[in-house]
């Protein structure tokens, strides 16, 4: 992790700009092509929802500015992003927030996922993890699709944590899609980072060796 010299960072003007509002998210849902990742995750009997917040994670660890966080009047920028995820207990049906450190291949990672899943009964992961920032929160809808989605969260200009949420895949022109909702905050990354962001989960799972 790096503080970052805010009068020679590239982006201070549209920094301060926007800092000057109360509300500095934007929400956008768009469609990803799961065709392929559905595919490789059923060949190999992986967890759709963790091998997509794989794909998102890698593509957005690989992007700098989805690692920058606003911290009060400083801002940093860590090495790598974890996400934390969200999943329903089967028999209580209740939610409870699993949180998974971001390394390994796409089948180690989703094992990991599954593992911590089925170990935590708590619905908070553990004390320590109350108050990062380095995370990136996942959800997901699998009984529905949605056009729009918002999020439940505390007015909090600095909350920098990117929220992504996807609903229920469906066939279309045979092929599979799912709505991808991302929130960010815009302090911090406009709409070119957002193309960037989509356009390279779409790239990784097209390229899945099948």
């Amino acid at each position: 992790m790096e503080y970052i010299d805010l009068e020679t960072w590239p982006r201070r003007e549209h920094f301060r700009f926007f800092s000057g509002l109360g509300f500095p998210f934007y929400n956008v849902t768009t469609h990803l092509d799961v065709t392929r990742l559905h595919a490789y995750v059923r060949a190999r009997r992986l967890s759709f929802y963790h091998a997509l917040i794989y794909a998102t994670l890698s593509v957005m660890n690989g992007l700098p500015d989805f690692r920058y966080k606003i911290r009060g009047d400083r801002v940093v920028r860590h090495d790598r992003l974890d996400p934390s995820f969200v999943t329903q207990d089967r028999e209580s049906r209740l939610l409870k927030i699993v949180n998974v450190p971001f390394v390994g291949t796409l089948e180690e990672f989703c094992d990991r996922c599954a593992q911590r899943e089925a170990a935590q009964t708590a619905f908070f992961p553990s004390p320590e993890d109350e108050g990062r920032d380095d995370l990136v929160y996942f959800s997901c809808l699998p009984w529905f699709s949605f056009t729009s989605l918002t999020n439940e969260m505390d007015l909090n200009p600095d909350d920098s944590i990117p929220r992504i949420t996807w609903g229920k895949y469906d066939m279309r022109a045979g092929r599979l899609t799912l709505p991808y909702a991302v929130q960010l905050n815009h302090r911090l990354l406009d709409g070119w980072h957002l193309s960037q962001l989509v356009g390279g989960v779409q790239n990784f799972l097209d390229c899945l060796e099948l």
